[in-house]
């Protein structure tokens, strides 16, 4: 059973997407500028898909990290255990959320798990969800660079053959 208190931040945020999309439904004015950027409000169809793509983000991250951790503690407690740990990385600014995700998990988890099992987990979501998007990144930017270098010699190769009397 949730804590009033995230319940009463649940409804808070459900309240503030409800105000987007009636904003993007109903607003004459398309932009504001705040502080010197310019903020610019889509269409309501366009801000439904935003929350659509946001939201399956979330839930696939929560998916991966249930398949992660202990089968015991459910896809709907590890979602919210996530939810409450980006919300808690906002608020707190540290750089990536660099360790407001575990101390949330465990501080919320750790009567139903280990916190060697959950630290093991989300060690593990860590790697998969940033470190290997990255390596495979850089592989797939490291072998576009050879081609265009190979292409580079290649054109070189042709025009010093054309310019040959």
């Amino acid at each position: 059973m949730a804590s009033p208190g995230l319940r009463l931040l649940g409804g808070g945020l459900l309240t503030l997407l409800l105000g987007y999309l009636l904003l993007c439904a109903f607003s004459r004015r398309r932009f504001w500028t705040i502080r010197s950027h310019e903020v610019y409000l889509p269409s309501l169809g366009m801000g439904l898909l935003q929350v659509a793509l946001g939201a399956s983000n979330w839930a696939l991250m929560a998916l991966l990290l249930d398949i992660l951790l202990p089968a015991r503690l459910g896809y709907p407690a590890v979602l919210g255990a996530l939810l409450v740990s980006a919300f808690a990385g906002v608020i707190t600014h540290i750089p990536a959320g660099l360790g407001v995700l575990e101390v949330v998990f465990i501080a919320l988890l750790q009567q139903q798990a280990s916190i060697g099992m959950l630290l093991a987990g989300l060690i593990v979501y860590r790697v998969i969800y940033y470190l290997l998007p990255l390596v495979l990144a850089g592989l797939g930017y490291a072998l576009l660079e050879m081609r265009a270098k190979r292409m580079r010699r290649s054109n070189r190769r042709k025009q010093a053959a054309l310019d040959r009397p």
